[in-house]
């Protein structure tokens, strides 16, 4: 092992204190790419030059063709890796001049509509199990603004059915927990998957506590995954007929828009979203210039 994964593996190791396993994967992914490509061309870490940054910022953009968002995503992880860099002593500048790539105009994760929720929900027959399963997930994400993979986590037992809430880890933050809330419809629809979840248990290969569960057959009943989830929502965008790029987590950012439009309080939105700072909600709110003006001329204007 050369000194440039040695202290890619360190710095994971201290990232790994306080904060989620997500969190570490997504910055183990990021700079496994700039490592393999300081050793492609044979720079130790410790001795790369301002000018290197850019280099690499071409290599990702003419050679592995990344978009300018993933870009920014990367860059974001070598900077945290850099301050540590530079905190241990190791590299004479500051993560400062490590230049942030522009990303892209376009959104990311577009915010999903209330009709749009609505023709997808159509997609499925709560006959079928599998299709109940789909469409409880789908409404489940829509009426509490989860993150995928903390939907993912949740145990059938963490649900208040009387109370229409549950308690949910929130993996973007290490040892933290929050409440989440549902209406009536979203209690319907829970209760009656778990019912048929319950009965499927008895027949499943694995045994789980996971709300929502595996069906297929080589890993019926284990704890759903990201793939699947990210699969049916291909499918039933496709089906519905919608174009745009729906994901489950534009069904958060549709959460958030929906409280904008409803006018939550930003401090409560931030709650109910689990960020730990407010300038997160505030960026993740993000409206239309047509908004913009539309608010100015009715309370602004003198």
């Amino acid at each position: 092992m050369n000194q440039n994964e040695q202290l890619y593996g360190q710095f994971l190791d201290w990232l790994a204190i306080g904060h989620s396993p997500e969190t570490v994967q997504s910055y183990r992914w990021g700079l496994k790419i700039f490592i393999d490509w300081c050793d492609g061309t044979e720079k130790d870490v410790v001795d790369i030059k301002e000018h290197d940054f850019v280099e690499y910022g071409l290599y990702l953009t003419e050679m592995r063709k990344v978009k300018k968002s993933t870009q920014a995503s990367y860059f974001c992880s070598l900077r945290t890796f850099w301050r540590w860099l530079h905190r241990q002593k190791l590299v004479e500048f500051g993560d400062d001049v490590i230049p942030m790539p522009k990303q892209d105009d376009k959104e990311h994760y577009p915010f999903v509509l209330k009709e749009e929720v609505k023709r997808m929900q159509d997609v499925f027959d709560e006959f079928y199990p599998d299709q109940l399963r789909d469409k409880t997930i789908l409404t489940f994400l829509y009426a509490t603004g989860v993150r995928l993979s903390e939907m993912i986590s949740i145990d059938y037992a963490d649900l208040n059915f009387e109370e229409m809430k549950a308690v949910c880890k929130t993996f973007k933050r290490s040892n933290h927990k929050r409440e989440i809330y549902w209406d009536e419809k979203t209690n319907e629809l829970l209760q009656k998957w778990l019912e048929v979840r319950n009965k499927l248990e008895k027949k499943a290969l694995y045994k789980s506590s996971a709300l929502f569960i595996n069906l297929s057959n080589q890993k019926f009943g284990s704890r759903i995954g990201k793939d699947a989830v990210q699969k049916m929502f291909r499918k039933a965008r496709k089906i519905a007929g919608i174009e745009k790029k729906v994901t489950a987590h534009s069904f958060r950012h549709g959460f958030g828009k929906r409280a904008v439009e409803h006018d939550v309080h930003p401090r409560y939105l931030q709650k109910m979203l689990g960020h730990a700072k407010l300038n997160t909600t505030m960026f993740y709110m993000g409206v239309a210039d047509a908004e913009l003006e539309k608010v100015y001329r009715q309370k602004m204007a003198f």
